[in-house]
C-alpha cells in the first residue's frame, strides 16, 4: 500500500504547476505591498524556518534587500517587539496555526508594517493577519513530514525576492521558476540506493550546504531526523571546520549538498579532509537534472533528500506518516 508520504512526495512537480500559474500576479502583489520598504522580516519554524533561511540569500542576491529572521520568543517571552520600519514582515507557516508566527505578524499590523502570509491554508490565522496572501495550493498534505508543502514554499520566496527586485532581474527568476517543475519532476528518478546504504549504517549524520542551499542541508537534516530516528546535524563547510568536525569520523555519514551553483564549490572541497577523517560521504547535486538555473536550485536539490529520508525510514521499518510520536501541526508559542 502507498504512503501518504511516498504520495505527497511524487505530486510535488503537479502542486509546484499549481502555484506557479499566479507566480507572475504574486510577484506584482508582492512590488506593490513592499514598494515603501528598504527590509523584509521572516518569522517561520521548521521547515517554513528553511524557506526563509533560503530567502536570507536569495532576496540579497537578486534585490539587494536586506533579509532578518525574525526571533519569535523575543515577543512572545521577552515582550520586546522586533524593529519593523520600512520592513516588509513575512510569516512562513505550512499550517498558519503556529501562535508564536501569528504573534510576530499580528504585532508587525498593529505598529503600521506591511504583512505577507505564505501558507498552505488561506483561511488561517496567520493569514488573518496578512496583508497580502501567497497560498502554496498543495491540498491537504497529511503525511507529518513536510514535502510538497516545503517546495513550494521554496517557490513562494522566490515570487517574493522577484517581486522585490529590479523588472531584468525579476522576469529571469519567473523564467527560471517556469522550469522547477519538469526539473523536479526528473529529479524524483534519481538513485539513492547509495545513500540509503550509507547513512543506514549510522544512527548519526552530518549534512553540509552553503548559500541558497544551506537551506537544503538544513531541510536534508530535518527530514533524516524525523524520519529515520538517526540524529543528523547541518552545516555549511566554515561552521563544520570551526570546531564540529572533529566529531566526524567513520561512524559519521556526510551528506554534501552540491548543485551547479556559485557556492557549491567549498562544499565540494570538503571531501578530501572528510575521506582522511574515515567519514562515508555521499554527494548529491551533481547528478541532478539540468541544466539547473543555481538560485533556485535548493527547490530541485532537496528532492533526493526528501527520497533518501523515505526510502532509509522505510528500511528501518518506520511507519513513515507518524515516525517518532510526531503530530503534523506543532503549535509553538
Amino acid at each position: 500500500m502507498t504512503s501518504r508520504l511516498e504520495s505527497e512526495l511524487h505530486a510535488q512537480p503537479a502542486a509546484l504547476r499549481s502555484f506557479l500559474t499566479t507566480g507572475a500576479a504574486a510577484a506584482a502583489a508582492v512590488r506593490e505591498l513592499a514598494a515603501a520598504t528598504c527590509g523584509v522580516v521572516i518569522a517561520a519554524r521548521g521547515s517554513s524556518d528553511n524557506a526563509a533561511r533560503y530567502a536570507r540569500y536569495l532576496v540579497p542576491l537578486v534585490a539587494e534587500r536586506e533579509v532578518t529572521l525574525a526571533t519569535p520568543s523575543l515577543l512572545t517571552a521577552y515582550g520586546a517587539a522586533p524593529t519593523v520600519w520600512r520592513r516588509l514582515v513575512v510569516g512562513i507557516s505550512q499550517s498558519g496555526r503556529s501562535p508564536d508566527i501569528v504573534a510576530v505578524l499580528r504585532d508587525a499590523r498593529e505598529r503600521g508594517a506591511p504583512t505577507l502570509a505564505v501558507t498552505n491554508d488561506p483561511a488561517s490565522d496567520l493569514a488573518a493577519q496578512a496583508d497580502l496572501i501567497l497560498p502554496l495550493h498543495v491540498g491537504e498534505e497529511r503525511s507529518v513530514a513536510a514535502t510538497g508543502t516545503y517546495t513550494a514554499s521554496l517557490a513562494a520566496v522566490a515570487v517574493l525576492a522577484a517581486g522585490l527586485a529590479p523588472e531584468p532581474a525579476a522576469e529571469a527568476l519567473l523564467a527560471d521558476l517556469d522550469r522547477v517543475p519538469d526539473l523536479v519532476e526528473r529529479a524524483l528518478g534519481v538513485d539513492v540506493d547509495e545513500a540509503v546504504e550509507v547513512f543506514g549504517a549510522s544512527w548519526r549524520g552530518v549534512t553540509v550546504g552553503r548559500g541558497v542551499n544551506l537551506a537544503t542541508a538544513h531541510e536534508a537534516a530535518l527530514k533524516l531526523t524525523e524520519l529515520t530516528g538517526s540524529l543528523v546535524t547541518p552545516f555549511s563547510p566554515a561552521d563544520l571546520r570551526h570546531g564540529p568536525i572533529g566529531a566526524v569520523g567513520p561512524a559519521t555519514p556526510v551528506l554534501l549538498v552540491a548543485p551547479d551553483e556559485a557556492a557549491s564549490a567549498s562544499v565540494l572541497d570538503l571531501r578530501a579532509e572528510l575521506r582522511e577523517r574515515g567519514a562515508p560521504v555521499v554527494v548529491t547535486g551533481p547528478d541532478l537534472p539540468g541544466p539547473l538555473p543555481g538560485l533556485v536550485s535548493p527547490i530541485v536539490a532537496v528532492v533526493p533528500a526528501q527520497k533518501l529520508a523515505w526510502r532509509l525510514a522505510l528500511a528501518r521499518g518506520v511507519d513513515v506518516d507518524a515516525p517518532g510520536g510526531l503530530h503534523k501541526i506543532t503549535e509553538t508559542e
